[in-house]
């Protein structure tokens, strides 16, 4: 093990500075593109933000639901389209995608 030298825990500092800031920018650019797609997934709410892995599995959701649709040529009932965004999703997320379509959101529990 080499010695630690003044030069040497000063080029240590700089390097593990360089790597925070690095680690830094990179986390500022997730959670750019994180905002981004929750103002593109449905039930975009400025007061209630979803978590980084709600905003994955809302984006995936719609994603198969508008999949379905232009793979069947129907659009789905309010209802139907509700339980489909929110598979997999906390019941706080499940909640605020019935608010946002105007649904009870007794109605997405599973019977």
């Amino acid at each position: 093990k080499k010695k630690m030298t003044k030069a040497r825990v000063a080029k240590l500092k700089i390097r593990r500075y360089k790597a925070n800031s690095r680690e830094r920018s990179r986390m500022h650019g997730l959670n750019h593109a994180l905002d981004d797609l929750r103002r593109h997934v449905p039930c975009y709410s400025k007061t209630q933000k979803l978590s980084k892995i709600e905003t994955l599995r809302l984006a995936r959701n719609y994603i198969f639901s508008l999949a379905d649709i232009l793979k069947n040529g129907v659009r789905p009932d309010s209802v139907s389209f509700a339980k489909s965004l929110s598979k997999g999703l906390s019941q706080n997320t499940m909640n605020m995608v019935a608010g946002c379509l105007q649904l009870n959101p007794r109605t997405l529990l599973p019977e």
